[in-house]
Order: C-alpha cells, then structure tokens, then sequence
C-alpha cells in the first residue's frame, strides 16, 4: 500500500526541526534531513524543489534500517527555504535565523568572500589567510585576484 503525504511548509519545519540539521560550517550553510523512509524525502525534495535524496553511507548491521539523506548547499535555496520556514520552526529557530543573517550578509556583496574580509588578512600567506578565514587556499587566491589585492 502506498502512503500518502499531504506535504506543506509546516510539515517540513517539523520534519527539519526535529529530525536534522540546519549547518553552519563557515563558508557554507547546508540543510540536511536523515530518514529510514526514502519516500518521505523524495516528497520533501519535490515540493521544496531542489536539493538531492541518496542513500546514507554507515556501517552495516543487519538490524538497522536503510539511512536515506536530503540535502542542499545552494546558498540561494537555503536562504529561499529558510525564509519560508523561520516564523514555522521552533528547536531551530535561532539557528535558522543566523543561517539567513550569515547567508545574506555574503549574497549582500554579491561574492563567496568580500574586499574586506579579504583586506584584513592580506598580509598573511595565502595558505594562512585561508586557515585564518575558514576557507580553501584556492579561494584566497581566486578573490585576492578579483579585488587585486595580491
């Protein structure tokens, strides 16, 4: 017999209050849903329209059920899908709210990383910029050139 969802906002800030997680690891916000029940976050990925469903890599144990994850990393998306849904969360509210503080504030200049940011670690190597910014060697190198700081 097949189940039926009648999904909506309300039911995914339950689903995302009290099932996962709302992650903030600088330079990225991430959603992230874990479920036994592949079905029900194929029908969250549906309805939110993004995102991707697979299935959870874990060790084995024959008495445990198949893992199934939701997630997405696209900043534009979270921030779509958390603006919808921070008056409806509860656990996670103030993580939610941060997410979008953090989120605009970096769509806000309109890059991954600002001039600013940027200019304040300039005297450092790029390898100790990147450690001092959370972020990859690469993406020192590729804004400082943006901003022609190096």
């Amino acid at each position: 017999p097949q189940t039926i969802f009648f999904m909506n906002w309300d039911y995914v800030a339950g689903f995302l209050d009290g099932e996962d997680s709302i992650i903030i690891k600088p330079p990225r916000v991430r959603l992230y849903i874990s479920n036994t029940n592949e079905e029900i976050l194929i029908k969250i990925k549906d309805f939110l329209g993004c995102g991707r469903v697979f299935e959870a890599k874990r060790k084995h144990n024959p008495k445990w059920s198949k893992q199934y994850g939701w997630t997405i990393c696209n900043h534009l998306e979270v921030l779509r899908i958390l603006k919808k849904l921070k008056d409806k969360l509860i656990l996670k509210k103030d993580l939610c709210e941060k997410a979008i503080k953090y989120i605009e504030n970096k769509r806000g200049i309109g890059h991954y990383m600002s001039k600013k940011e940027l200019e304040k670690v300039k005297h450092l190597s790029s390898r100790k910029a990147a450690k001092e910014l959370r972020v990859s060697t690469f993406s020192i190198i590729k804004y400082s050139k943006m901003y022609n700081l190096r």
